[in-house]
């Protein structure tokens, strides 16, 4: 049975991804920092998929954290097949004279900073396999107003992606999936309503979680040769010139 580790897995994306990777007959190690109750109720829903469910706490702004939650899952015996960098953060609306260093320094070391040390930390424990995927963002490939630390931030996951597959050829394939805006209607903010007037998206509709995971799933299923890709899937919201 393969095991899919899931950084940010309580909420939002990384909770669809988890549910549908069990439905899928993978276990899953379910990473959370904060969110220890919403985590504990995607684990029992996991494992109603007949699938093992793990939960790990880390904070991902914290080296050492990252570095203890692939310590405790190897002690436990615990190898996944395939890492998903998924947590991340958005922060609110922030313009460049508002823009302070620590929010600047937060956004990259969730975003970015911990992807690299989890794909670092995957590589010690993966026994030269398996499959890293990076969640970024249509953001990577727009400069919206009040986002600049996001957007470069998601920009910059898509050049460690590549870095990543090109060093760790060939025993692990690293690839990239860029969702565009997602409804997630248990759980909307301010952001999902305004940010993105559905008329800009050529699909016409916001993209459901179905959507992304079956991107991911592509590549977590797909052979050794694919390496080093982003797939965007925005319901073709960055085609206009006005994104």
């Amino acid at each position: 049975m393969p095991i899919a580790l899931i950084t940010g897995a309580g909420i939002r994306l990384g909770k669809a991804l988890a549910i549908s990777f069990a439905s899928k007959g993978w276990s899953v190690v379910l990473h959370y920092n904060n969110s220890k109750e919403k985590a504990e109720k995607t684990a029992d829903i996991v494992r109603s998929y007949k699938v093992d469910a793990y939960l790990e706490q880390a904070d991902l702004l914290n080296s050492g954290e990252i570095e203890g939650l692939f310590q405790s899952l190897q002690k436990k015996g615990i190898v996944p097949d395939l890492l998903i960098n998924n947590a991340g953060v958005f922060p609110k609306k922030t313009f460049l004279k508002d823009l302070t260093e620590p929010l600047w320094d937060e956004v990259f070391a969730v975003n970015l900073k911990a992807q690299f040390l989890c794909s670092k930390e995957f590589t010690k424990i993966a026994n030269q396999k398996g499959k890293i995927i990076n969640i970024s963002s249509f953001g990577a490939f727009a400069a919206w107003n009040g986002r600049m630390a996001y957007n470069i931030s998601k920009n910059a996951v898509i050049q460690l992606t590549r870095s990543l597959a090109k060093e760790l050829a060939p025993n692990i394939q690293v690839n990239c999936v860029c969702p565009g805006m997602i409804d997630f209607p248990d759980e909307r903010n301010e952001a999902d309503e305004s940010m993105f007037p559905i008329q800009k998206i050529p699909a016409k509709r916001l993209a459901i979680a179905e959507d992304i995971f079956e991107a991911v799933y592509f590549f977590a299923s797909c052979n050794d040769y694919i390496t080093g890709q982003y797939l965007i899937v925005d319901g073709g919201f960055t085609l206009s010139s006005d994104h």
